[in-house]
């Protein structure tokens, strides 16, 4: 053991003394780095200061045309700085005045160029230097750095060893040493106790493997059961659950322990059927019924519950045991054959009341044409010149018409709900399509002194949408407001911006009102308020459906706020992306 203790020191130490020389072969390059990027500068601001100085001694002898000043200078420079590689003059017109070295010099490390001017002229200066004794330098540098470094982890890593093994690690592996035969003795002394207690509890244990047999059979089937169960003490404080529970409620074990099970009780459950349960168990009896649980998520399950006492060996009651099977596919069939069953009935009510609106509708109009057409044809009244003939004429018109637009009311509905009614979109002013379908309806209006106020807002933006459907919307709103407003009513049409730049319609009168149930109804296709044959109000009960149909094919919504007695008001909203903003519109009539 202390070999192997001795072994990990001293990797321990090689690792740091490793450490510390990368750390100093790290700073050394650094310093290094640094000291060569400054003689490097020093040289470059010096080669560019001796160019200045002997430019500028040489535009000085140029100037006085003295130009053998001039070479001498330049003769004695390389003598004077026997670092220059290169030096050389050129004048503007490309003679070479003075050339000195080679420009493709070995050593040559720093050149620099100037211009220089002089009256009219100029001349360029080229000198280079050698990098001879920076090298010289760098190299005495690299050298000093790597003496200093080795020296330095030489003598901290002596240090480190004479700290770390002399003064820490040899008392310590002593001591280690020390409590590690006391732990010997101490580990077959132990042995010998546990040989002789495993000796004593042989049988003992075979007893209980034998009990925990037949617990472990009773836990798997609790834990494996396909039904929730849980277990509470006497004050209903669940205990217990098992895996079923966890994976139908969602809660885990840790978050359902101490609690009641209150948290698995549906706002449906009537509190009722809680005291009978609590009443019944504490009583010591079972209690059997169907309830509804609620998960975690909120989702809620039909469950078939059993609660039992479970009794200690002096038939005390100590805790409740919960079995809750799950019947939620039972409950749900239940539910989808009575839906079926009323969908079924509401479906033949629905073909009756269709076969009766119709049979009215179709009827009426087929008579009038029939009869008045009859009249026609047997002259009863005289030549067809005779002005009563001009009256059924116009019957016979008026019946058609409506024929024709019931018809067309059902071929409507079929192709928004196939999806087959294609809108032609265009820029449209709502108050101009609005004044078109008032007077359409106003000679009902007119004849039941009822007033009806157009859209007085000028500065609208411009609705892009079906002319022809847009119109239909308003055609069918005001008809069924005529149709349940009474006489000397009034009608109202507005329309908005709302606060997401979309435009609201409405349309309000002061006719019969609906409830809510009625509203329901009437938007239902061949819904009708009043549903019997002999009804007030005619119609097919396809209005506002369709209305409803048409509205949403343009991307909006309908809305009906509706009070008996008061009257109704239908608001239908358009999507901003469908609104064309005053500057739009603007650009659009330029």
């Amino acid at each position: 053991m202390l070999t192997d203790l001795h072994r990990k020191n001293r990797q321990i130490f090689a690792a740091i003394v490793t450490i510390m020389a990368t750390c100093f072969s790290f700073a050394s390059m650094h310093v290094y780095t640094q000291q060569k990027e400054l003689l490097i500068d020093g040289l470059k601001r010096k080669s560019a200061t001796e160019a200045d100085l002997l430019g500028s001694n040489l535009t000085d002898s140029m100037l006085r045309h003295d130009y053998s000043e001039g070479r001498r200078i330049l003769a004695s420079w390389p003598g004077n700085h026997p670092d220059v590689a290169h030096l050389k003059i050129i004048f503007d017109n490309g003679r070479v005045f003075f050339d000195y070295g080679n420009a493709n010099h070995p050593d040559a490390f720093v050149t620099v160029t100037r211009d220089f001017q002089y009256l009219s002229r100029s001349l360029t200066l080229t000198i280079s230097h050698t990098s001879l004794e920076t090298r010289n330098t760098l190299a005495n540098l690299s050298i000093n750095l790597f003496v200093l470094s080795v020296l330095l982890i030489f003598l901290v890593g002596l240090s480190l060893w004479f700290v770390l093994f002399r003064w820490m690690i040899t008392p310590m592996e002593q001591e280690i040493a020390s409590q590690t035969r006391e732990l010997r003795a101490a580990k077959d002394n132990l042995e010998t106790q546990v040989q002789e207690r495993t000796a004593s509890l042989s049988a003992e244990i075979e007893i209980r493997k034998q009990a925990e047999q037949s617990l472990r059979k009773l836990v798997r089937a609790v834990e494996q059961s396909p039904v929730l169960i849980f277990i509470t003490n006497t004050h209903g404080i669940i205990e217990y659950v098992n895996p079923k529970f966890e994976q139908i409620t969602g809660y885990s074990r840790e978050e359902v322990v101490g609690k009641t099970p209150r948290i698995l009780k549906s706002p449906d459950t009537d509190p009722a059927l809680h005291r009978d349960l609590w009443a019944t168990i504490t009583a010591g009896n079972e209690w059997h019924h169907e309830m509804k649980d609620r998960c975690k998520d909120g989702t809620e399950f039909w469950a078939n519950v059993s609660i039992s006492p479970i009794r200690n060996p002096e038939d005390d009651i100590t805790h409740f045991i919960a079995l809750h099977e799950d019947i939620t596919e039972r409950k749900l069939a239940e539910q989808a054959m009575h839906d079926a069953q009323q969908a079924a009935e509401l479906a033949n009510k629905a073909k009756t009341d269709l076969l009766a609106n119709m049979s009215h509708e179709l009827r009426t109009p087929l008579n009038a044409i029939i009869g008045f057409s009859e009249t026609m044809k047997h002259s009863v009244f005289g030549p067809l010149g005779s002005s009563q003939y001009e009256e059924y004429a116009d019957f016979i018109f008026s019946s058609g018409t409506h024929l024709l637009q019931l018809i067309n009311d059902i071929l409507d509905v079929s192709a928004v709900e196939a999806g087959k009614l294609k809108l032609r979109d265009e820029p449209l002013s709502v108050a101009d399509i609005c004044d078109a379908a008032i007077q359409i309806v106003y000679p009902k209006a007119r004849d039941t002194h009822i007033d009806i106020t157009p859209i007085a807002t000028l500065d609208l933006p411009m609705l892009c949408a079906d002319p022809l459907r847009l119109k239909q919307i308003f055609i069918n709103l005001l008809s069924n407001a005529v149709k349940f407003t009474p006489e000397h009513g009034s009608i109202t049409c507005t329309a908005y911006t709302d606060e997401a730049g979309g435009l609201v319609i409405t349309v309000t009168d002061t006719g019969i009102g609906m409830d809510q149930d009625s509203i329901a109804k009437a938007m239902e296709k061949f819904g009708q308020v009043d549903s019997s044959l002999s009804r007030k109000h005619e119609g097919t009960g396809l209005g506002l459906p369709l209305t409803k149909g048409l509205v949403e094919l343009h991307g909006g919504t309908l809305e009906i706020d509706s009070t008996p007695g008061e009257g109704t008001r239908v608001a239908v909203h358009f999507p901003a992306e469908r609104t064309i903003s005053l500057h739009q519109k603007e650009y659009h009539n330029g």
